[in-house]
């Protein structure tokens, strides 16, 4: 090929990166490399699937294409988008950029979307400061996009702050922000994570039908192989920041290397042993915690009359869990999952209904502990790891600081974290050992019930079967009960014991997991059969 047609070839490109060389210096002054030499290039309406296990890398690299890397972080290589060199573009220019032609779409939603801020606001904001629109257009072209992702009701959105979401609906939120100016380039990094699988299928049609409509590029960054599979063209995958294997879907599926299968299959023998080893549900005896007709409606305003509207988010919920017991709780995005367990917990106030901890009001909130969907948000970045396991202790005042040091560590190493991290940041872990991070911190409070909001939702399919197998382990050893709510259907026959189903603030159906794809109710049914749908391909390969 001649120099000229190389030249070319690489102006056609909507995306080159080449040698990209990242390192990040820790806080005891060790130095992490997070990618090594990774290369791949990208044209315009093509997808790119990149696939590892947490820690791999795969956000370090989204954040790089987006030169959004944190000030501890060393970078080399190069990047280029539509044919400019992105790391030698001023502030100046990358803000032009960002937004217009290349748009990023976080893991972590919450902490994309700022928390003072309407949706509509921040979502016209980002329109505004790429076109020159009316304050009334812009209205119009936010309520367009948000309708567009999904939201049935987008003025009432456009109206609502980032906490009065659900964890899949600030995701949906998040989508429209990076799609309302409709980039050439779009970086998603785990956009489905806080999903149902029924609103997975939506947000990958959207995502399908917007590539070919916009000639839309993307670096579609997923733990779900089978998300990958229905939208990529190409698949990269990672491995200790390196690139372990790279081509189409087919070639990638069809690998004989474990690691990579191990991504996309997995065999739950670790988590069938831990399950036969639980102690079963005591059922004759008084429920550990009771919800009694729970019902909670939040009052919003219409974004340009004013006019005051109803969002009856749980309406008469009843809840019983039994010693020992799971009970999974399972519902599209905004069915009042979300809603209800932050009752139990505490951080919202019913409207009316009671819980009851062994039959009495829950006073003592530090008995019922949640694990939540996002942890880095849940985790202050300012504490090192033992501080964040030792402050429910200290807040108790539960022995001397020398004894409460000693407790954290042990609950440290109790979920399989290394005693010799506990100077770090909760910003220096993985997603997979930010949840471990929680679940001491939670343990450290000697709780009887614990809620896990999604806490699965943001690893990969390796990690998911390590935390289960952690969650079953300690249930034993500590005699927990559980409250799981979870999007994904696949790992509940072994975990729960009953699941309730929730839809519009209700719940619909209660039924044994193993009976779940044969249950009648219309709620239970969509949501087996699409993620019977998602996974599909995956069952046919694995049997």
């Amino acid at each position: 090929m001649s120099s000229s047609a190389v030249q070319s070839s690489r102006t056609a490109s909507l995306l080159r990166a080449e040698g990209l060389h990242v390192e990040y210096a820790a806080a005891d002054g060790a130095r992490v490399c997070a990618l090594r030499d990774v290369s791949f290039s990208l044209e315009p309406s093509q997808s790119l699937g990149i696939l590892g296990e947490s820690g791999s890398g795969k956000s370090t690299l989204a954040l790089a294409l987006m030169r959004l890397l944190p000030s501890n972080a060393t970078f080399t290589g190069k990047i280029e988008i539509s044919g400019r060199d992105l790391p030698w573009l001023s502030s100046s220019q990358l803000r032009r950029v960002r937004g217009a032609e290349l748009a990023l779409i976080s893991q972590e939603p919450a902490l994309a979307l700022n928390p003072v801020l309407s949706i509509g606001r921040q979502i016209s904001d980002v329109l505004r400061a790429h076109s020159d629109v009316s304050k009334k257009e812009g209205a119009r072209r936010v309520c367009e996009i948000l309708e567009q992702v999904g939201f049935e009701h987008p003025e009432r959105v456009m109206r609502a702050y980032p906490h009065q979401l659900s964890g899949g609906q600030k995701q949906r939120a998040a989508l429209a922000q990076a799609l309302v100016c409709r980039p050439s380039l779009l970086i998603a990094d785990e956009p489905l994570s806080s999903l149902d699988t029924v609103t997975q299928a939506e947000v990958l049609d959207l995502l399908r039908r917007l590539k070919h409509e916009l000639n839309l590029g993307m670096v579609f960054i997923s733990h779900d192989a089978s998300a990958l599979s229905t939208i990529c063209d190409r698949v990269l995958v990672m491995k200790a920041g390196q690139t372990a294997a790279s081509g189409t879907w087919e070639q990638i599926r069809t690998s004989s290397d474990d690691y990579v299968r191990g991504l996309q299959f997995t065999s739950g023998a670790s988590c069938s042993d831990a399950s036969s080893r639980i102690s079963p549900p005591v059922l004759n005896a008084a429920p550990v915690l009771e919800v009694r007709n729970l019902s909670k409606t939040y009052v919003q305003r219409q974004m340009l009359s004013r006019e005051k509207f109803e969002i009856r988010a749980l309406e008469d919920v009843s809840v019983r869990l039994m010693p020992n017991a799971t009970v999974a709780v399972i519902g599209r995005s905004g069915s009042g999952k979300s809603t209800l367990v932050r009752c139990i917990a505490g951080f919202e106030i019913p409207d009316k209904g009671e819980v009851l901890l062994e039959g009495d009001p829950v006073q003592k909130r530090s008995s019922v502990q949640m694990i939540f969907q996002d942890s880095s948000t849940a985790l202050n970045p300012r504490f090192t790891a033992v501080q964040l396991v030792a402050e429910p202790l200290e807040i108790a005042r539960a022995g001397s600081k020398k004894e409460r040091i000693e407790r954290a560590l042990d609950l440290m190493a109790e979920v399989g974290l290394e005693k010799s991290w506990h100077s770090r940041n909760a910003a220096e872990f993985s997603g997979g050992q930010r949840q471990r991070l929680a679940l001491a911190r939670a343990l450290a409070a000697s709780p009887k019930v614990l809620i896990l909001d999604e806490s699965l939702s943001g690893l990969d399919l390796s990690l998911q079967e390590q935390i289960l197998k952690l969650l079953l382990d300690l249930h034993a050893r500590h005699n927990l009960s559980y409250l799981f709510i979870s999007h994904d259907l696949r790992f509940l026959p072994m975990f729960a014991q009953q699941v309730l189903v929730m839809e519009a603030g209700r719940i619909v159906d209660q039924i044994a997991p193993n009976k779940l794809w044969t249950s009648s109710c219309p709620a239970t049914r969509l949501l087996t059969r699409v993620n019977q749908q998602l996974h599909a391909r995956h069952a046919e390969v694995h049997s």
